[in-house]
């Protein structure tokens, strides 16, 4: 638009330079130029409105942007206001809670310059008496949108943070620091490898393969995925392949509504929200699993379209199970060919699972004693024999939960009982062996409850094994 305005300024003094003999023919040619500006605009215009009824709403706001560069009708306007706000998901004739619930600490700053966008062209708009009480309405609806954001903690938050600049070399360096994984490792640092050498190729003129980096994360729970996922989005930002570097993760209640017509929508929305980053999408398979309807092959069909059509600005990573994720990628053909990459997430051995113990302790600032970490190790070693589904990193996690309610209350009694209480960091053997018994009794109240896959017992040594 700015540049339409300078065009029409140079038009204006390239008129008074020119000699007066002249003037016929110079208003002849302003007025051709005015109706082939006037055709190409409505021919845009045309074009923008079949994007929109074929749900294209981000080349619709492109085309009638280009409408407005040829001829700036004041409908144009608006109707360009409108296709900037429904390619955030968002909509004035909705009221403002319905709006917020598409906005998130990942598109907020996104819509705030979308909505400075958008006021502009609405106040251009109602310059034309016809289009005043609808600009209006759209002007204090905004008014009332940013008030909202405003009201939300959590999004002024996010507003607040600047997201730090992580450089390729720091990025790989975060991933080669996480315990185990070196197979992971390997590929990822291949993969950074070959996007480097593409783009040296393609600045010197060589052909180059188009990039599409979705990819396939398979293994057990509590591997590591979702935080490799999150330390690749900061790899692909660091190389330029990504705007944004983040991540947002979704599960099928994400993305599957109960309802014909609504799965599509509510899939898009997640789409929107992830685009600069990446969609991690967990336990895909579940997308496919009966439900009594076809909604999730609705959700599949809406991602594999968005893949192609906008996988400059988009990385998908599925993630699940290994056996289920072979499945669900063998049987559905449209996502076979769009996931170049297929990366395993192997189990952590027990060395692996106890240096991820002393680092997570490390970070809650407590220090183990060498024979409560024997005996750290003795229930690990003891369930990860027992059930091959163990957890992984979560299992520690969950065991170090227990270690320090345990050390709360063996201190909090000994303070009740005016009984030293030694060290508040220390993770000794006698918390190791209250923990066990009071999670056993725990077991024997609740009736071997499923709320925990794992229980503790100072019996068989060490370890009794739960549902």
């Amino acid at each position: 638009m700015r540049l339409f305005h300078l065009l029409k300024k140079t038009e204006g003094f390239i008129e008074q330079d020119i000699n007066l003999n002249h003037l016929d023919e110079l208003q002849k040619l302003i007025q051709i130029e005015s109706q082939i500006k006037g055709k190409l605009s409505y021919w845009k215009a045309t074009l923008a409105f079949n994007k929109e009824m074929n749900g294209e709403y981000d080349s619709a706001e492109d085309e009638w942007l280009a409408a407005l560069s040829f001829f700036p009708l004041p409908h144009y306007y608006m109707q360009y206001a409108h296709a900037v706000l429904r390619n955030k998901n968002l909509y004035a004739n909705k009221d403002i809670e319905e709006n917020m619930k598409s906005i998130s600490k990942y598109n907020v700053a996104d819509v705030k310059k979308s909505l400075k966008r958008v006021r502009s062209a609405v106040k251009v708009s109602i310059v034309d008496d016809d289009m005043r009480e609808s600009g209006s309405y759209v002007l204090t609806w905004i008014e009332e949108l940013e008030k909202a954001i405003s009201d939300d903690k959590g999004l002024i938050e996010a507003l607040s943070t600047s997201k730090k600049i992580i450089s390729l070399e720091e990025s790989l360096n975060e991933l080669n620091q996480l315990i185990g994984l070196d197979s992971v490792k390997k590929k990822v640092k291949q993969i950074s490898d070959w996007i480097t050498f593409t783009q040296m190729r393609k600045e010197q003129g060589f052909k180059v393969d188009s990039i599409s980096l979705h990819m396939v994360f398979s293994g057990q729970p509590g591997t590591g995925k979702t935080t490799v996922a999150r330390i690749i989005a900061n790899v692909y930002k660091a190389m330029g392949i990504l705007k944004k570097g983040h991540l947002v993760e979704v599960g099928r209640s994400d993305l599957v509504a109960g309802y014909v017509g609504q799965t599509a929508i509510k899939t898009m929305k997640k789409i929107k929200e992830a685009e600069g980053g990446i969609l991690f999408i967990d336990e895909a398979y579940s997308l496919t699993r009966s439900q009594g309807n076809d909604f999730g092959i609705e959700a599949i069909d809406t991602l594999v379209k968005e893949m192609e059509d906008n996988r400059q600005n988009l990385v998908v990573i599925l993630a699940g199970y290994p056996d289920e994720m072979k499945q669900f990628i063998e049987v559905n053909p449209g996502l076979q060919s769009r996931f170049k990459y297929h990366i395993h997430f192997p189990d952590y051995s027990i060395d692996e699972l106890m240096q991820i113990h002393q680092l997570l302790l490390k970070k809650k600032q407590y220090n183990i004693t060498n024979q409560a970490s024997k005996s750290v190790k003795k229930i690990i070693e003891y369930m990860v024999r027992a059930k091959s589904n163990h957890g992984n990193g979560r299992l520690v996690r969950n065991l170090i939960e227990d270690e320090i309610l345990s050390k709360a209350a063996y201190v909090i009694e000994r303070k009740q009982s005016q009984l030293p209480i030694g060290e508040l960091d220390t993770i000794d053997e006698i918390v190791i062996d209250k923990m066990e018994m009071n999670l056993k009794l725990k077991e024997d109240n609740e009736k071997m409850s499923h709320q925990r896959d794992i229980h503790y017992s100072p019996h068989l040594g060490g370890i009794l094994h739960g549902t």
